[in-house]
């Protein structure tokens, strides 16, 4: 495998640097014309068709002979959990999911994570030309982006619905869901639940940078590392302290370093602010409700994959859709009101991220569908 460029290849140390322009070629024996394609990292958000994605993405790549792997910060049964971050007890996934994929599995969600130390290296080693990063942040992706010429693909989606789904996944559609835990896993439990939730939530988070799997561990420290950081200093882990969906109120409290367990409005607005500036670092931003739209944007973005032949092949178990046990508009209007406060910030998040979803749709005359209104009641 060889690499081209539209632009000059800067060398600035051991590591080659390339630019994010960087075009990769493919030669084979019996190949008439080399393969020129692009690398591309998913950073997959939690409940929003992400699953669906990754069958069409590593689908399309391994149709061209090109290998994928897939990252991910916890224990999975399709792969050996390597505790000691080395690398090499990692189990190669089943030849009929993944082609070269390999789970990289993490011990723990919270702080005694070990981040992804070593984890750049491995998939330069290996030659993907496609990498699902499995709920890591921005940070990361960042950094493929930057220091090996991947470019960037994520789906949103409107975080209401995202909340919704997420809560059902997780705690009570899933074979072995039992409720979230520390609460009851009746329809009261949810409730309570609901009101104990602080924003802003995951996927502002992650675009942002501000999540508990992230890049620490790399080496290569980025300024997304250093405000990560900086909002964990003084003891009180604003990023790394937990998922939103799952900390309890005490959490909330010792995470934010108020009694209230707010996030302060400062630090909220910081983090929106660089949501929304990171946006620029992606290449295909994709909606959740609209995956057709999505798909025309990505095979315009990237003509040598055949989507449209990787999407006929994925599985039903791949799309991930589970019924909602619970909703929303079964909650009481102090719920609505709770979480219309809470959700400011990914709203606004979310409506510039959806506008530029719009403007790339329009600007290739792809066709859209109609946008989701929220589930939480107006005020």
């Amino acid at each position: 495998v060889t690499m081209a460029s539209r632009a000059p290849i800067l060398l600035l140390s051991a590591l080659c640097l390339l630019p994010i322009s960087a075009v990769w070629r493919l030669e084979k024996e019996g190949m008439r014309n080399p393969l020129r394609y692009e690398k591309i990292v998913f950073m997959h958000i939690r409940k929003t068709g992400g699953s669906l994605l990754d069958g069409v993405l590593w689908r399309a790549y391994r149709s061209l002979g090109l290998p994928s792997g897939h990252i991910f910060s916890f224990d999975r049964g399709t792969c050996q959990e390597d505790l000691a971050n080395n690398y090499e007890k990692c189990s190669t996934i089943n030849k009929d999911r993944w082609d070269d994929g390999c789970g990289l599995c993490r011990p723990a969600w919270k702080n005694e994570t070990s981040g992804c130390k070593g984890c750049l290296e491995w998939i330069a080693e290996h030659g993907f030309a496609y990498v699902e990063l499995h709920h890591f942040d921005m940070s990361l992706a960042q950094k493929l982006k930057h220091e090996y010429g991947f470019k960037i693909i994520t789906v949103l989606r409107e975080p209401s619905h995202q909340f919704e789904s997420d809560a059902n996944y997780e705690a009570y559609s899933r074979k072995d869901a039992k409720g979230m835990p520390g609460y009851e896993s009746s329809f009261e439990g949810f409730s309570e639940w609901v009101l104990d939730r602080r924003g802003p939530f995951e996927q502002l988070r992650m675009v942002a940078g501000c999540s508990t799997e992230h890049s620490a561990g790399t080496g290569r420290t980025s300024a997304l590392d250093l405000m990560r950081e900086e909002l964990d200093a003084g003891g009180h882990p604003a990023c790394t302290f937990d998922q939103p969906m799952y900390a309890k109120p005490s959490e909330f409290r010792w995470a934010f370093g108020n009694p209230e367990g707010k996030m302060p409005v400062t630090m909220r607005t910081r983090l929106a602010s660089q949501a929304v500036a990171n946006l620029d670092e992606i290449d295909v931003v994709g909606m959740c409700d609209d995956m057709p739209a999505t798909m025309a944007l990505i095979q315009a973005k990237f003509p040598f994959l055949n989507i449209r032949m990787a999407a006929r092949q994925v599985t039903p178990s791949e799309h991930n859709a589970r019924p909602h046990i619970y909703k929303l508009d079964q909650l009481p209007k102090v719920h609505h009101d709770r979480l219309r406060e809470e959700m400011a910030a990914d709203d606004m998040f979310y409506n510039v991220a959806r506008e530029r979803f719009f403007q790339d749709a329009k600007a290739l005359e792809i066709p859209l569908r109609e946008r989701p209104s929220s589930l939480i009641q107006l005020a």
